[in-house]
């Protein structure tokens, strides 16, 4: 009775991930342009192509700066939000709203959003960077290729701070009062209790976290193609955007297919990495 009752969803998932995940490696070693119901096998020849194709490398690396960046902005910020609105004060479930909403926003409506505050002619950070004496400060915040890349991100940050900062709190709730209190006995000040006592605990938040912060900037598509479409040039490209271009501008699903294994691989491994380390670290309340 109880594979009875998991049999349709192990079959949805079959379905449309397992299948559609072989299938993704089967056409990778092809050349099929997605349209002709007629190709070739061309065994490893799209991903031996990757490893000469400048593009790819450079989206490569700038996917890998984006889902660092991300991880560890997006990360601390959410800690520091949750130790401020850890507490019993007045009018902290409005500010936790607050700084969470942006995560329930769509990602190209504040890709939309933020490429017009970045404009470099009509944007409000210009505007009020000017208006307050600081006009050296206004800069091309999205054509400029050393600030691009960087711009992006800090949107990111901004709209995945809030998710991090509801893991942290929940972890943070989990914490015994009385490990704060035997601490405060021992003579440890706020700075100590928070290094001996809260952050060893925040263990499985710091896991959450890192892992899919990093999963997650792995896979940027929807801010990088609302935001610039990976330019100026190719600065700002992402192994998903160029993924995307390659297959539905150049009809090369093979080779598409190919960057996504390649993807898969990526994100396969560095989540057992971090999987590995991370859960090594984390103590048991």
């Amino acid at each position: 009775m109880p594979y009875a009752f998991a049999l349709p969803a192990v079959l949805l998932y079959v379905m449309f991930f397992i299948y559609p995940s072989i299938q993704s490696f089967y056409y990778s070693l092809t050349d099929w342009n997605g349209i002709n119901p007629e190709f070739n096998f061309v065994g490893m020849d799209n991903f031996m192509y990757l490893l000469e194709d400048l593009r790819f490398r450079t989206a490569l690396g700038n996917t890998l700066w984006y889902a660092v960046g991300l991880t560890l902005g997006q990360s601390i910020l959410g800690l520091l939000l949750a130790l401020l609105l850890h507490g019993g004060f007045k009018g902290q479930s409005f500010f936790r709203s607050i700084f969470f909403s942006p995560q329930i926003m769509s990602l190209l409506a504040i890709g939309y959003i933020w490429a017009y505050i970045y404009d470099p002619t009509t944007g409000s950070l210009n505007t009020i960077l000017t208006s307050l004496g600081l006009s050296e400060l206004a800069m091309n915040w999205l054509g400029d290729m050393d600030l691009a890349l960087w711009s992006i991100i800090a949107v990111s940050i901004w709209q995945g701070a809030g998710w991090c900062m509801l893991i942290f709190l929940a972890n943070l709730q989990s914490v015994p009062k009385e490990l704060y209190e035997a601490a405060s006995i021992d003579g440890a000040g706020v700075m100590k209790q928070f290094l001996n006592v809260t952050f060893p605990l925040l263990g499985p938040a710091i896991t959450i976290t890192l892992v899919t912060g990093m999963i997650n900037g792995l896979k940027a598509f929807d801010l990088i193609m609302s935001m610039t479409k990976g330019g100026p040039g190719y600065v700002t490209e992402s192994i998903s955007t160029v993924m995307y271009d390659t297959a539905f501008t150049r009809n090369l699903f093979g080779e598409a297919q190919a960057m996504g294994v390649v993807m898969f691989i990526i994100i396969f491994v560095i989540t057992m990495i971090q999987l590995t380390f991370l859960r090594k670290r984390e103590v048991d309340i």
